[in-house]
């Protein structure tokens, strides 16, 4: 069972950045996996790893799009990214001996970040692309 169960309401009306948002939430999910299952420290520092780099790409696509659509809250988006980037980093930093609460504390942010994330802000970008 995902631990994130997507809503429609979710959507930002951007299909690339919908899609995108799905694999978050598959890697998300891989990560819950591992914790739930007790799975081995380097299979966690894996699942972060993949999480990390995907969720930076992500990032780049939407400022790329705001910037180039001149998004009037850009900058505030960008520093919501960097909070999270740098937060995700401090995790994955602790490597393969990070202890199985943080990394279940890191999961909790993660859902409640992505979930808050997308309908407070995503959202808002979505309805401006669309003009």
């Amino acid at each position: 069972m995902s631990i994130i169960q997507w809503r429609e309401s979710y959507n930002t009306g951007v299909e690339q950045f919908d899609r995108e948002h799905h694999k978050i939430v598959e890697l998300i999910d891989v990560l819950y996996t591992c914790v739930r299952d007790k799975r081995e420290g380097s299979k966690i520092t894996e699942a972060i790893a993949a999480l990390v780099e995907y969720t930076g790409y992500h990032f780049d696509n939407e400022e790329q799009a705001m910037a180039q659509a001149d998004y009037p809250d850009l900058e505030a988006h960008q520093d919501e990214h960097r909070r999270l980037k740098e937060q995700a980093l401090e995790f994955q930093a602790i490597g393969e001996n990070i202890e199985r609460e943080k990394v279940t504390e890191f999961y909790q942010f993660l859902r409640g970040w992505l979930v808050d994330h997308i309908v407070e802000c995503d959202k808002k970008y979505g309805e401006f692309l669309a003009k």
